[in-house]
């Protein structure tokens, strides 16, 4: 019998960089997941993910995503990969709205540079934009999008060369803690494991019910839409996009390949009950919307949809992530509740996830994000 340093569950984003930190640490560890990553079937999947550092979510990030940009450039250093492409990020809003006033408020704090335009300016400086009346943009240079697959594939690939052992299509339907190591049953028997770091996703609603912090799972609906323009191509230094408008925050990506151009809404969504009811059905309600915001303000796209996709939000009550220790279970370490707008800081949380898993400390500052908070 085999007794691992440390086992985790779940090695989609944040638990393949913890999957892969653990084994660079020298750690002897074990992956496990329900499906084999990277998948269709979860959070972290849809060809791109935001990354940006003027965090219009909350200043306190902005220290995790320098620590995130730097554990991104080392994945692409050491996978031979290119995975981050700083197409820069444009987010666009009223000036009084979260959006505007938030990323502001992180660049004015953490001495970011951004760059300002009206909303005259908006439409002459990218072309194909047709921002809603009193609005302004903020451009944001040093931001752009990561390959979320690829990220995730490299993680994993680098940490079995490390020496990490992975069990996937290998559901972990209980633990238990047993002296001093837990006894994780799954679905091809019993594995142990002295320390034990929960990267759950959806399934954390579950995983870490004892949290007593609720967890709603939206399903989430992604569309590409064909593109005959090329004022919406990285050809044309066309940016990442997030516009707040006083129907729902809708984001984008510029075209990169034959699908076309990526949009979605980030907020709304459907709630279901639990990871299980997740299904790739599509929402008409919200492609409307979709499509009603390309219509209003990208009206040189076409409608003519080329792929869809659905992925799961995890939401806190406050929006903001679950990191850290249990503060019951000796042992136990997880990042949770990511609210849709965790992917960008995987690479960081799995550094926090190996050190609290091996050391039972981090200097990262991640005390705002304890599920204490809710105590």
């Amino acid at each position: 019998m085999t007794t691992y340093d440390v086992a985790v569950i779940g090695i989609g984003g944040v638990g393949s960089s913890a999957l892969y930190h653990l084994a660079k640490s020298g750690a002897r560890v074990i992956g496990l997941d329900r499906f084999a990553p990277p998948h269709s079937l979860g959070s972290s999947h849809g060809q791109t993910r935001v990354i940006r550092m003027a965090y219009f979510e909350h200043p306190d990030y902005v220290p995790l995503l320098r620590q995130s940009y730097q554990a991104w450039y080392e994945l692409e250093a050491a996978s031979g990969r290119t995975l981050y492409f700083p197409t820069g990020v444009l987010q666009i809003g009223p000036e009084s709205g979260e959006v505007i006033a938030g990323v502001r408020k992180s660049a004015e704090q953490h001495q970011l540079a951004i760059d300002s335009f009206s909303h005259e300016e908006i439409s002459k400086a990218f072309p194909g934009l047709v921002p809603p009346e009193n609005c302004v943009g903020l451009l944001e240079r040093n931001a752009g999008y990561l390959l979320v697959s690829e990220c995730i594939d490299a993680y994993l690939k680098l940490a079995v060369q490390l020496g990490a052992e992975m069990a996937t299509n290998c559901p972990v339907h209980a633990w238990d803690k047993e002296a001093d190591e837990f006894v994780l049953q799954t679905a091809s028997g019993p594995t142990h494991a002295k320390q034990l770091v929960v990267c759950g996703g959806a399934w954390a609603q579950q995983l870490l019910a004892d949290l007593n912090v609720p967890l709603t799972i939206f399903r989430k609906q992604l569309y590409w839409f064909d593109n005959q323009v090329p004022h919406y191509t990285t050809e044309a230094s066309f940016p990442v996009f997030l516009f707040e408008t006083a129907h729902g925050i809708y984001y984008g990506f510029p075209q990169i390949d034959a699908q076309g151009v990526k949009l979605a809404r980030h907020d709304g969504g459907e709630t279901i009950a639990s990871a299980q009811a997740h299904s790739q059905t599509e929402d008409i309600a919200d492609r409307q919307s979709v499509e009603e915001f390309v219509q209003t303000c990208m009206p040189q796209l076409s409608r003519n949809l080329t792929r869809h996709a659905a992925c799961m939000y995890t939401m806190t009550p406050d929006q903001h992530f679950l990191v850290g220790s249990h503060p019951e279970q000796s042992g136990l370490h997880f990042a949770a509740g990511l609210s849709g707008h965790g992917f960008k800081f995987a690479s960081a949380l799995g550094q926090i996830l190996c050190d609290l898993a091996t050391t039972g400390q981090t200097a990262s500052p991640i005390g705002f994000l304890s599920p204490n908070r809710f105590s």
